[in-house]
C-alpha cells in the first residue's frame, strides 16, 4: 500500500493520545481511523491497547486478534496479547503468545523484558532476572528492563547486583521515577542509606502517583520524620481518597503521636471500608480502633483474599505440597520475624527450650537478619533445627519448608509489622496455626487453628473468628521465668517524688487512646499525691507534648506526667519496683507488658473488652486469680485505682497476693505449659492424620 498522509498523521495523533493516557479521546480517534483503514495491522494493535487499559478485555481482546490476522509474523501484537492475557490472569496463555514472538524474533528486547515481567508475576524471578540480562545484552540502553532486573535481582536478594542495575537504569534515565522508586526499594532491602532520598525524588518526578507518595510516607515514617511522613500519607491520599493502606497507616501514625485531634474522621472512614469491603485496609491497624469483634473478621477476611490473590501465581508454578511427612517425631516449625530483640522472643524463648523436653522436633524460620542480640543466639539454640530464611525469596522460602516437612507450621506474626502471610498462604505444612504476637482471627482459609484460652475468645464471639480454637487450660501467653528482676535506683534518679502513688503505662504510644488518657486524669484528680509515669513517645515525634497538653486541657498538672525512656530489659523491668499499679490501655492491652509487669510483682488493672487484644492482660489476671483487678467499666476502673491509691495498705495487701499467685497459679509454670502446648500440637495433627477436619478443642490439664 502506498504511503498515506492522513494514515500517518492519524496514527501520531492517536499514539500520543495513549502516551498522554486520555484513553476515551484515544479510543474514539482509533474507531474512527478503522472505518476508513480495516486493512492495518497497526490501527487495530493500537486500538487493542486502548480498550485493554481501559479494562475492557472483550473489545481488546478482537482488535487484538484482528491485528494477528493480519500481521501474524509482528511481534508486538503477540507482545500486546500477552499483555492482555495476564491482566485476565491466563498466565500460562501469557508465556505462550511471548514464547512464540520470539521464535518469530528470538532477540526482541521487548519481548525479553515482557517475558522477563510475567515471569516475575509468577514468582520466578531467576528466571525473569535471565530474560532481562539477555534483553539488556541487545540493547545495553533499555532503561525499562535495568529497572525490571533490579527489582527481580531484589526478589532473590542478590542486593548488589541489584543496586547496580537500579543505579543503571536512573544513570540512563534520570528524570524517570519509576527508577528512582526501584532504587529506593533496593536500598531500603539492603538496609543502606538513601532510601528516602530516592522514593522522595520518585514522587518530586511524578507527583501524581499515590504508590510513591505512599512508600515515601512509610520510609519517613521509620526514620522518625513523623511530621513529613503525614503530609506524604495526606498527599497520597488526595491523590486517591480511597488508598486505605495509606489510611491506615495515617491514622497508625497519629496514634503513634498521641494526636488525637486529627483521629475520628479517620477512623469512621476506616470502619464505613470494612462494612463496605474495601482492599487494603491493614488489619493490625485496626486492632487499636474501636471495632467490634465481627468487624475485625470481616477486615482480616478481605486482606488475607488479597494475599491469596497475590500468590495465587507462584501457586500454579509451583504446584501443591507435596503428600507424605518424616519418620519420626512431630515436627513443628515457628515462623517469625521476631526471633532476637523481639518482645514475641521475650515471651516464647523458654517454651521453646522447654519443649526440647517433649515428643516434637521444633524447627525456627527467622524472617529476620540476626540482630546480634544474647536472645537471638539463645532462641536459636534452643530450637532443635534453625532456619534463618531472611535473604530467600518467597519461592525459595517455600522450597525451604517442603524440604523440612514440618507437619505443622506455626505462625508467630500474623498481620504484625514483618509477617509473611503469602508464605502461609501457599500452604507449605498440612496443618498452619495462629498463635501468640497477632492478638486476633487472621480470617484466612490457610489457617486451621488459633491457640487461646477461654477467657479470650467470649462464646458471644466465637463465630467471629475464622480458625477452629485449641484452648489452653492456662493463660494462652507464655514468658520467660528465667529473667531476674533486680533491685531499682532510688525514685528521684527516674524524676518520681518520694512519697505518693506511682502509677505507670509503659505501653507503646499508639495504645494511648483518649479514652484510656481520660481515665488516667479522673485518677490523677481523685489522687491528688499521685503521678503517672508513661513510656516517653519516640524521639521527636512531640508525642510527650501532646500528652502534656492534653493532661493540662483536663485541669492536670503536666508534670504529673513522667515520662520514661527505654533502657535495657534488666533495668525495664526493675523499674516496677517503684511502680504501684499498672494502668492498662483500651482496646488494645498490655501484652507482653502486662505479663513483664505480673512477673515483675506490679498489680495491672485492666477492663476487658469483646476483642481479643482487649482481653490479654485480663486473661494473665483470670488465671492468676486476680480477677477483681479486670474492671467491668469505665468508671469501676476509675474507682479501683484511686481507691487503691488512697489506701496504700490495700496496695500491699494486692501485692502479696500477686506474690503468691505468681509460684500458686500455674501463669508462670512454663513446664506444664510446654506439656499443654505439646498436647494441643498432637491433638490438631492426630486429626489431620486420620483425615478428618479440624475442630474446636479444649486442652485439659
Amino acid at each position: 500500500m502506498s504511503f498515506d498522509p492522513a494514515l500517518s498523521q492519524g496514527l501520531t495523533e492517536l499514539i500520543d493520545l495513549l502516551s498522554q493516557g486520555d484513553l476515551g479521546a484515544a479510543r474514539v480517534r482509533a474507531e474512527t481511523l478503522l472505518r476508513r483503514y480495516p486493512d492495518q495491522a497497526e490501527l487495530w494493535r493500537l486500538s487493542g491497547i486502548c480498550a485493554l487499559q481501559q479494562g475492557d478485555f472483550e473489545v481488546s481482546r478482537h482488535a487484538l486478534d484482528q491485528a494477528l490476522k493480519l500481521a501474524p509474523a509482528a511481534v508486538e501484537n503477540w507482545c500486546n496479547l500477552a499483555s492482555l492475557h495476564t491482566a485476565q490472569r491466563n498466565f500460562g496463555e501469557a508465556e505462550r503468545a511471548l514464547r512464540h514472538a520470539l521464535t518469530l524474533s528470538p532477540h526482541h528486547a521487548g519481548a525479553l523484558n515482557n517475558l522477563g515481567s510475567l515471569l516475575d508475576a509468577r514468582g520466578d524471578y531467576f528466571g525473569a532476572a535471565d530474560c532481562f540480562a539477555k534483553a539488556i545484552t541487545q540493547r545495553p540502553d533499555y532503561a525499562r528492563a535495568w529497572i525490571n532486573q533490579a527489582a527481580s535481582l531484589l526478589a532473590v536478594r542478590q542486593l548488589v547486583r541489584a543496586e547496580t542495575s537500579a543505579q543503571r537504569a536512573v544513570q540512563l534515565a534520570p528524570y524517570w521515577a519509576d527508577a528512582h522508586f526501584v532504587l529506593g526499594n533496593v536500598l531500603d532491602g539492603a538496609r543502606k542509606p538513601g532510601a528516602v532520598a530516592a522514593w522522595s525524588e520518585a514522587a518530586r518526578l511524578a507527583p501524581g502517583n499515590a504508590q510513591y507518595q505512599y512508600q515515601l510516607a512509610i520510609g519517613l515514617e521509620r526514620e522518625g520524620r513523623f511530621a513529613a511522613a503525614v503530609r506524604a500519607f495526606e498527599a497520597c491520599l488526595a491523590l486517591v481518597p480511597e488508598y486505605w493502606p495509606a489510611l491506615s497507616q495515617l491514622a497508625f501514625v497519629h496514634r503513634r503521636l498521641c494526636d488525637w485531634r486529627a483521629l475520628p474522621p479517620l477512623s469512621r472512614r476506616l470502619i464505613a471500608g470494612i462494612e463496605s469491603g474495601a482492599a487494603g485496609i491493614t488489619p493490625f491497624s485496626m486492632l487499636v480502633e474501636d471495632t467490634t469483634p465481627a468487624q475485625q473478621l470481616a477486615c482480616a477476611r478481605t486482606f488475607a483474599a488479597q494475599r491469596e490473590l497475590e500468590v495465587e501465581p507462584l501457586q500454579q508454578r509451583l504446584g501443591p505440597r507435596p503428600h507424605g511427612r518424616r519418620e519420626g517425631p512431630l515436627r513443628v516449625g515457628f515462623v517469625s520475624s521476631g526471633f532476637g530483640q523481639h518482645p514475641t522472643c521475650l515471651l516464647v524463648v523458654e517454651l521453646i527450650e522447654r519443649l526440647r523436653g517433649q515428643a516434637l522436633q521444633t524447627i525456627g524460620y527467622a524472617t529476620t537478619p540476626d540482630d546480634g542480640s544474647v536472645l537471638r543466639n539463645r532462641i536459636t539454640a534452643a530450637f532443635g533445627e534453625f532456619r534463618d530464611v531472611s535473604l530467600r525469596s518467597l519461592d525459595g522460602m517455600l522450597l525451604k519448608l517442603r524440604e523440612d516437612q514440618p507437619d505443622i507450621l506455626v505462625d508467630l506474626d500474623g498481620f504484625c509489622e514483618g509477617a509473611r502471610p503469602e508464605l502461609f498462604a501457599l500452604r507449605p505444612a498440612r496443618v498452619q496455626v495462629n498463635w501468640l504476637a497477632y492478638p486476633g482471627t487472621l480470617g484466612a482459609p490457610w489457617c486451621d487453628y488459633l491457640i487461646s484460652d477461654r477467657f479470650l475468645i467470649p462464646p458471644d464471639q466465637r463465630a467471629h473468628y475464622s480458625e477452629k480454637i485449641a484452648l489452653l487450660p492456662r493463660c494462652y501467653q507464655p514468658s520467660d521465668t528465667t529473667r531476674t528482676v533486680g533491685d531499682a535506683p532510688a525514685r528521684v534518679l527516674y524524676g518520681l517524688p518520694d512519697k505518693g502513688t506511682v502509677f505507670a503505662c509503659f505501653n507503646l504510644t499508639w495504645k494511648y487512646t483518649l479514652r484510656s488518657f481520660a481515665r488516667w486524669m479522673k485518677i490523677l484528680k481523685g489522687a491528688p499525691d499521685s503521678v503517672l509515669w508513661l513510656l516517653a513517645g519516640p524521639p521527636g515525634s512531640g508525642a510527650d507534648e501532646h500528652l502534656r497538653r492534653a493532661a493540662h486541657a483536663a485541669g492536670i498538672d503536666p508534670r504529673r506526667l513522667v515520662f520514661a525512656l527505654r533502657a535495657p530489659h534488666a533495668e525495664y523491668l526493675a523499674r516496677y519496683h517503684l511502680v504501684d499499679l499498672f494502668l492498662d490501655t483500651n482496646p488494645y492491652n498490655a501484652h507482653t507488658t502486662a505479663c513483664d509487669a505480673l512477673w515483675a510483682g506490679c498489680p495491672v488493672l485492666t477492663q476487658p473488652g469483646q476483642t481479643f487484644a482487649s482481653r490479654v492482660a485480663g486473661s494473665l489476671n483470670h488465671h492468676l486469680g486476680m480477677e477483681g483487678m479486670n474492671a467491668v467499666s469505665d468508671q469501676e476502673y476509675i474507682d479501683k485505682a484511686v481507691q487503691l491509691a488512697r489506701f496504700p495498705p490495700m496496695l500491699a495487701t494486692l501485692r502479696n497476693r500477686l506474690a503468691a499467685a505468681r509460684h500458686e497459679s500455674g501463669v508462670f509454670d512454663m513446664e506444664a505449659y510446654a506439656r499443654d502446648f505439646t498436647a494441643a500440637l498432637t491433638a490438631m495433627f492426630r486429626r489431620s492424620e486420620q483425615g478428618l477436619a479440624p475442630e474446636d478443642f479444649e486442652v485439659h490439664a
